[in-house]
């Protein structure tokens, strides 16, 4: 677990230190506004492909923390996709060497980009799910077939314990006679 957090954490550094070099012309505070507005977009859009792969899903049996271990990992994806491509343009829009025209056919095929991205993490997103509420079927299903088993053992013992008294039974009337 303790891998995937600094994974995850290294995967924003990278996102955040690219699109923060892409923004090489603005002054500090507008790189740290486009970054805070592109990562919190990034997070909502992943939270609600999220959302939408559970709506199918019986929620109750995937964890909080699998919730938020999916969407803190694809939120640096998503912002590695498209957010060094939109600084870049828009810097290059701010220092006047793109038009609003180019900028606009940038932004709305980065967009398209990310919704074919967000339509696949979303049926990915389906499939993990489905595969943690299969595993905890199977995790359950087994304490009920040791519990099944315990149940079993106790009655073969049983079984067994009466069939040994009656031959000492039989046994002994035998040799009475």
């Amino acid at each position: 677990m303790i891998l995937i957090l600094i994974f995850i954490f290294i995967l924003n550094v990278v996102a955040i230190a690219l699109t923060y070099h892409c923004l090489s012309n603005m002054d500090q505070k507008e790189k740290v506004i486009f970054i805070a507005v592109g990562i919190a977009i990034i997070y909502a859009l992943t939270s609600v492909a999220y959302w939408i792969s559970t709506k199918d899903v019986a929620v109750k049996e995937v964890s909080e923390t699998s919730k938020n271990l999916i969407t803190f990992l694809f939120v640096p994806i998503n912002a590695l996709i498209v957010l060094p491509l939109i600084a870049k343009s828009y810097n290059k829009y701010k220092t006047e060497k793109l038009g609003l025209d180019k900028l606009r056919n940038r932004g709305i095929l980065l967009g398209i980009i990310l919704i074919i991205v967000l339509a696949w993490e979303c049926s990915y997103f389906k499939d993990i799910q489905d595969n943690i509420i299969m595993q905890l079927e199977q995790t359950s299903k087994k304490q009920e077939n040791t519990g099944a088993d315990v149940t079993n053992n106790i009655e073969n013992q049983i079984t067994n314990e009466l069939e040994n008294n009656m031959e000492q039974n039989v046994i002994e009337n035998k040799v009475q006679f």
